[in-house]
């Protein structure tokens, strides 16, 4: 759970899934995040070694490794903080499969 000196708006819940990630810049590398922390409406958190700048774009694959059936969202978003463990992206646009996709997951936790 958050802790309560965190002043985040949007619920959280604890989320394993493989993520993919590709800045948006000239320069685009593939970063593969084998675990996540958390997801939201608005983010996620993603245990990463090698790590995008803060503000840099991206876009992501969520591999989803709970279900049997092979389902993946896609997300476009922005590197909004890093730490010693991974990142935190924001989402920014999503398409409705994965909007809706994400909203069950949280219904689910």
């Amino acid at each position: 759970m958050i802790a309560d000196n965190e002043q985040r708006k949007n619920f959280r819940v604890p989320f394993k899934a493989v993520a993919c990630l590709w800045s948006l810049k000239q320069d685009a590398k593939e970063i593969r995040c084998d675990q996540t922390k958390d997801i939201s409406l608005k983010g996620i958190y993603c245990y990463s070694d090698i790590k995008l700048s803060v503000g840099t774009s991206c876009e992501m694959e969520l591999h989803l490794t709970h279900t049997n059936s092979k389902l993946v969202l896609f997300f476009k978003g922005r590197v909004i903080r890093t730490d010693n463990s991974g990142m935190g992206i924001r989402f920014e646009e999503m398409d409705l499969d994965s909007f809706f996709s994400l909203k069950d997951i949280l219904n689910e936790n």
